[in-house]
């Protein structure tokens, strides 16, 4: 399954104006390297709070954009509430009475908070100049965020089946599946899961996202945001995540914050999101460093007692733990 998530935000001091509709996003500046943090308070302690949004939302945090003025200066700043590293691609354009006195675009490793909905790192994208003090500006930011750190790799770890003992499922679709196992999902296995099989988790690791809210499934484009599926997302000890994707609505058995051990029920598996059948998708990512794709992992599954596997398209699998 693919994600993107765009945000269009506008603001107008001493006259209102609304939002744009998105538009499609501008190329990635080649001359930016990761990471890119920019740490310097902003200037909210002797300014101004002008706008505030709330966007990339799940339950376990979200992203808060904020545009602050001191007189003419103004700067956009971000904080990441999730307790996961994000990577922002960002772009702030349609400039009216104001300009960048920075890069207006980039990508930035935002730092991530102590805990679920924690306070979060205040991060500065960019600082901007209003022309005339005496009218309103507007100014429009876009971006795609990503859950991970990408520097992240893995350790070896050979993982469990995500269903417990006494199921056995097939692999409808293994790595490059040619349905939709490439790019983000390249290294993806889909197992064949009735709606509401327990699922479980398949490797130790901390609970840092999850979506129990979204109904429905389909093919179109619309399904590919991933508000339209449920998921779980676990932050494993090597800085990758193991996500759990296509769940029953409201089929999340865990929250954000908590720790889960090998072979726990975290779940109930579904059909929600970009999806033609009832499946459960797992696969080992981060994100990319271009903030707007996943970096997947291939991984090998312990089929039996001290023998290890690539899961194979087709091939049935018996849990045993």
């Amino acid at each position: 399954m693919r994600a993107r998530f765009v945000s269009v935000l506008a603001v107008a001091s001493l006259a209102g104006c609304a939002s744009s509709p998105p538009r499609p996003r501008s190329s990635l500046r080649e001359d930016y390297e990761l990471p890119v943090q920019n740490v310097r308070p902003p200037p909210h302690e002797a300014g101004q709070l002008d706008d505030r949004r709330v966007d990339y939302q799940f339950e376990g945090g979200q992203l808060e954009f904020e545009l602050y003025r001191d007189g003419a200066q103004i700067e956009q700043v971000v904080k990441n509430r999730y307790a996961v590293p994000v990577v922002l691609h960002w772009t702030i354009d349609s400039f009216d009475n104001v300009e960048p006195v920075s890069p207006a675009s980039g990508v930035v490793v935002l730092p991530p908070a102590r805990s679920p909905l924690g306070a979060g790192q205040l991060v500065v994208l960019a600082a901007l100049q209003q022309l005339d003090p005496g009218l309103g500006y507007r100014r429009e930011l876009h971006f795609d965020a990503r859950f991970g750190d990408p520097a992240a790799r893995p350790d070896g770890y050979v993982y469990g089946l995500p269903y417990p003992h006494g199921l056995t499922f097939a692999v409808l679709q293994g790595f490059h599946g040619a349905f939709s196992h490439h790019g983000s999902n390249e290294f993806a296995v889909d197992f064949a899961c009735p709606i509401a099989t327990p699922v479980v988790a398949a490797r130790p690791g901390t609970v840092v996202a999850v979506n129990a809210s979204a109904r429905g499934n389909g093919t179109t484009p619309d399904f590919l945001d991933d508000h339209r599926a449920n998921f779980v997302l676990v932050l494993h000890d090597d800085g990758t995540l193991g996500e759990y994707m296509h769940l029953a609505p409201s089929g999340a058995l865990v929250h954000p914050g908590q720790r889960v051990r090998r072979g726990q029920q975290i779940a109930l598996s579904g059909n929600t999101g970009f999806s033609s059948t009832p499946h459960l998708h797992f696969q080992v990512m981060t994100a990319s460093e271009d903030g707007i794709t996943k970096h997947p992992f291939p991984f090998q599954i312990e089929i039996r007692p001290k023998h290890a596997s690539e899961p194979m398209q087709g091939q049935r699998y018996a849990a045993w733990e």
